[in-house]
């Protein structure tokens, strides 16, 4: 069992994703909707927290658990964010490695730390 088994009953999976990553003119209406009625809104919500930590504005985006970039950067400015070390951080980049979809410089920044780093924690776990 995944700790990612969840996504698999976001309606967003469901869905065009477009909706939840609108351009300039566009609007999180519909996608708003649909967040508010999914049954893994928590977990979802949760996800966006652990992922993208306490980077800016600038560097979220699209609609998580029914909120946007600039209402999730408010909140993790408001609650007191414990930096990822040794381990813990390794972990979380194994797993969204091992996710796929995402680039060294998108998990380094969901680790808070270098594509490098992200690169040296991949190869110590493939030569173990």
């Amino acid at each position: 069992m995944s700790a990612f088994d969840w996504m698999d009953e976001a309606l967003c999976a469901q869905t065009d994703p477009d909706l939840f990553h609108p351009d300039s003119t566009g609007s999180y209406d519909t996608a708003r909707k649909l967040c508010a009625t999914c049954p893994v809104r928590t977990q979802c919500e949760a996800h966006a927290a652990r992922v993208e930590g306490d980077v800016s504005r600038e560097r979220r985006h699209g609609l998580w658990a029914g909120h946007t970039p600039y209402a999730r950067a408010r909140q993790a400015a408001a609650e007191p964010q414990e930096g990822l070390e040794g381990d813990d951080r390794d972990s979380l980049i194994r797993r969204l490695a091992e996710r796929g979809g995402m680039t060294p410089e998108q998990i380094g920044t969901a680790a808070g730390c270098t594509a490098r780093t992200v690169q040296r924690v991949l190869a110590r776990k493939a030569a173990a």
